[in-house]
């Protein structure tokens, strides 16, 4: 375990994730960045991995076919970085999302030790956005005493997103808004699945003893949906 994280800790990457809207039959060129933050130099492979595809693309459809590696080994000295290119192909079968990993590999003795890098692709014009809560519940913490909730996103449609949205907290009795909350945007949602994401609503002690009305709004790739739930203090 120290081997593994003394070898993740050699290595910077940057960014966190690529994100690509292509153009059908189009090609686009995007890098990783790889930065050797150790005092030794330091030997990087290259190599791609398939990840989340929209189901209705055809089974053909694989990283080696849409991305192409100008170079797949880099010697990188210590304190230094390098530029990793790819290019983006978007062949005229594509459809909705595509999805890969670039794989970079530190050889260590007897181990291969490797980060992993998304890259996501949504081809223009085929894009269908179709998503919704799909149960929504609140509860308190035993711990610390604030009021959480749980939230299942469903994404029915062909693309994978990352939502992002506003809790507005309403006294049930007066209507009166009393508090916004930021739901900032996390994880993905493939497509044709559903994931649970839990985030606090607010502390207890903010609010008197009462009923309120949560109305969660999220929104990912222009698309809003809207559901309530009310709560007790």
């Amino acid at each position: 375990m120290f081997i593994f994280n003394l070898a993740y800790a050699n290595l910077k990457i940057t960014p966190a994730v690529v994100n690509i809207v292509a153009e059908p039959m189009s090609q686009c060129e995007d890098r990783y960045v790889v930065t050797n933050v150790s005092d030794k130099p330091l030997t990087v492979e290259v190599t791609k991995e398939d990840w989340k595809n929209f189901s209705g693309n055809p089974s053909d459809v694989s990283i080696d076919n849409w991305l192409v590696l100008e170079k797949s080994k880099f010697d990188i000295g210590p304190k230094e970085s390098v530029e990793v290119p790819f290019k983006v192909v978007a062949g005229k079968s594509m459809v909705g999302s595509v999805s890969g990993m670039l794989v970079f590999t530190i050889k260590s003795g007897m181990f291969n030790l490797s980060m992993k890098q998304p890259i996501y692709i949504i081809v223009k014009g085929t894009e269908k956005i179709n998503f919704k809560i799909d149960s929504l519940k609140t509860g308190i913490s035993k711990k610390d005493f604030s009021v959480y909730y749980d939230m299942v996103v469903k994404n029915t449609g062909n693309v994978h997103i990352r939502h992002s949205g506003v809790i507005e907290i309403y006294n049930k009795k007066t209507n009166e808004l009393v508090k916004n909350v930021i739901i900032k945007q996390t994880f993905p949602v493939y497509t044709g699945t559903s994931r649970t994401f839990r985030g606090p609503v607010l502390k207890e002690n903010n609010l008197k003893k009462g009923s309120y009305i949560a109305v969660f709004k999220i929104t990912a790739l222009g698309k809003e949906v809207v559901k309530k739930i009310k709560f007790e203090i």
